[in-house]
């Protein structure tokens, strides 16, 4: 098992680091996996300039020149890829999206199959008893993993009570998720998608019908029209669990 851990948080002992590290604790019960951890804070990370060269790289790539270049072999290795941040204004932070930019580098044309597949893990911590204001947050990282083919865990501790290390069931939460993580490897893509041009395989039905609910391209929602889903913006578990039930037939 190969796994790629980003931390956004520029605290080294804040809560999303903290239970990143409980994390590690379990992966490592596997004593052979394989961990790059990542500090953002630490590398030379540009903005995404959306000028789309990496469509036409041939292989997971950018043309600019930083961190990214190394990293993104990493990530097209991974069986798991976690993503840690702090939620700042009701959102993740600057660090963590100015990377998440940055995938669009693993698509060389050919859609979201060099992330299909994967485990996405993703750990939110919030100082706030308010349990929305991950809320955001969350609907993003659906969509993001709905549309690329990912399994998507997510790990969220919000308190005004202080930090985490104050709440040993979630510790011990981000502990276990780590050894369930453990073994994981990413699975095999054999489900093609059903609309015309688009060259995405996922790895089931359920992957695709979360692909097809979440697909904001004229095509994925001319797919969605024609088969009687009416496209509601924020794409909810309504809307791919009725498409799921519809292409299993």
């Amino acid at each position: 098992m190969k796994a790629v851990i980003v931390e956004a948080s520029p605290k080294r002992d804040g809560n999303s680091v903290t239970l990143v590290n409980q994390l590690i604790h379990g992966l490592k019960t596997n004593e052979d996996a394989e961990l790059t951890e990542l500090y953002l804070e630490d590398l030379d990370i540009q903005f995404c300039r959306g000028c789309w060269s990496c469509l036409k790289l041939g292989e997971p790539g950018c043309v600019i020149e930083d961190d990214m270049t190394w990293i993104y072999p990493k990530l097209n290795e991974a069986d798991v890829i976690v993503l840690a941040t702090p939620i700042y204004w009701w959102h993740i932070n600057a660090q963590m999206k100015k990377f998440i930019d940055r995938f669009e580098g693993l698509l060389d044309g050919n859609g979201p199959n060099n992330l299909c597949g994967r485990t996405l893990v993703v750990i939110l911590t919030y100082v706030a008893e308010d349990p929305d204001g991950v809320y955001l947050a969350i609907q993003m990282f659906k969509s993001i993993a709905g549309w690329a083919g990912m399994d998507l865990k997510v790990l969220q501790y919000n308190s005004d009570k202080g930090h985490v290390n104050t709440a040993p069931e979630k510790l011990e939460e981000a502990y276990e998720l780590g050894k369930i993580l453990r073994d994981v490897e990413r699975k095999e893509l054999t489900v093609p998608c059903l609309v015309e041009g688009c060259k995405g395989m996922f790895s089931s039905r359920e992957a695709l019908a979360r692909h097809l609910a979440s697909g904001a391209g004229v095509s994925h929602r001319e797919w969605r029209r024609i088969n009687g889903f009416t496209d509601l913006g924020m794409r909810t578990d309504e809307l791919w669990m009725g498409i799921a039930e519809k292409i299993k037939r």
